[in-house]
């Protein structure tokens, strides 16, 4: 198996208004040195509620084992 050098993280755009504030993952998808998608991890995608970005990546990153500095939230 490849290895991880990049998580890309999604945000869920389909938070109910009551909820502004709360950030959902939408999408966890991680890449190789190459760029080419090794892994879609569904199982991080449970509507799991985070108020900041770095609770978001370290969660990811506790879950995936990789350091944090590989990951990226797409905006």
């Amino acid at each position: 198996m490849a290895t991880i050098a990049s998580v890309i993280i999604t945000l869920d755009d389909d938070v109910p208004e009551y909820m502004s504030g709360i950030i959902r993952c939408g999408s966890v998808v991680s890449e190789d040195k190459d760029g080419n998608q090794i892994g879609d991890h569904q199982e991080l995608i449970d509507n799991t509620e985070f108020h900041t970005e770095d609770q978001l990546i370290d969660y990811v990153a506790k879950h995936l084992g990789v350091d944090k500095s590989i990951i990226e939230i797409e905006s």
